[in-house]
């Protein structure tokens, strides 16, 4: 033993509790800039925040924009609550109807992972949503009906506001314009 280091069995279990995890630091996210959109008008920010274990995405569509037909990956499980405004989901079964859920604030929608779904922004007002899954290895498998507008460059309009690696304990992308210590 180190001389001053104390036998874990000597700790009280306030000192034990803490003695496993590295430095910790919260990190505080604005989302006063959403003037960037994609190629669907979907305007995102802060963008993503994620972990290896969770994502969260903030995102405004201003009626009639809509998230055309895509699918996640099949572990992805999405959770939307609807901040403001009115959204229509609608998810393509496998026998090739469609269940249709109209969400308005303070109301969540859950899409299972892998359903291919669309979401459209209706109403009067803009649709703000805050989006929340467990982070998959692969975070959005899009198959869009119209590759017309579909390119490369799409992905990286998602870009990360913060990504925590906690497996490696380690901060891999923090966007200064949005995030704070």
């Amino acid at each position: 033993m180190v001389k001053d280091e104390v036998p874990k069995s000597e700790l009280t279990p306030e000192e034990l509790s803490r003695t496993h995890l590295p430095d910790q630091t919260m990190y505080k996210i604005g989302t006063e800039h959403s003037e960037d959109t994609d190629s669907e008008g979907v305007r995102s920010t802060p963008l993503v925040i994620r972990t290896n274990e969770f994502r969260l995405l903030y995102f405004e569509m201003e009626p009639p924009e809509k998230i055309d037909w895509h699918t996640h990956a099949p572990g992805l499980d999405e959770v939307n609550l609807c901040l403001d405004g009115r959204a229509r989901y609608t998810l393509e079964r496998g026998d090739g109807s469609h269940q249709t859920l109209e969400i308005g604030p303070m109301e969540f929608v859950y899409v299972p992972g892998g359903a291919r779904h669309k979401i459209e922004a209706i109403g009067e007002r803009c649709h703000e949503s805050l989006s929340a899954a467990k982070f998959d290895t692969v975070a959005r498998l899009e198959a869009l009906e119209d590759d017309t507008d579909a390119t490369d460059s799409d992905e990286s309009e998602w870009q990360d506001a913060l990504f925590v690696d906690r497996k490696r304990n380690e901060v891999v992308a923090l966007d200064e314009n949005y995030v704070s210590k």
